[in-house]
C-alpha cells in the first residue's frame, strides 16, 4: 500500500466520470475487463494511487457487478468496492 493516507483519492463518482468508462468499454468491443478499466481510469484521476496499488486493488477487488442491470450501475459497483477496499486501506494505516 503506497497510497499515502492523507491523500484521498479524487475521482468523484460523477454521471460524466461513470459514462466516460462506459465509453471506454463499449470501444473495446465488449471484450474489455470491466474492473481492469475501472481501475485504470481511477487511477488515473488520482495522484495518491501507485502502479503497486493498482496491482493490489486488482488481485483484491470482489465485485459482483453482473447483477446490475445497465453498465453504468456495473461501472458504480466497481468504483465503491474500489472506495470501500481504500478506506480500508486508510483505516489499517491509521491502527498501525
Amino acid at each position: 500500500m503506497s497510497r499515502s493516507r492523507s491523500e484521498a483519492p479524487s475521482q468523484p463518482t460523477t454521471p460524466k466520470f461513470v459514462e466516460s468508462i462506459a465509453t471506454t468499454v463499449q470501444a473495446q468491443s465488449g471484450s474489455a475487463d470491466l474492473e481492469a478499466v475501472v481501475l485504470r481510469a481511477v487511477a488515473q484521476q488520482s495522484d495518491s494511487i501507485a502502479l503497486p496499488d493498482v496491482l493490489e486493488l486488482r488481485s483484491l477487488l470482489d465485485v459482483d457487478s453482473e447483477q446490475a442491470d445497465t453498465l453504468e450501475s456495473r461501472i458504480v459497483s466497481t468504483i465503491n468496492a474500489i472506495e470501500t477496499e481504500l478506506a480500508g486501506w486508510d483505516r489499517r494505516e491509521v491502527l498501525a
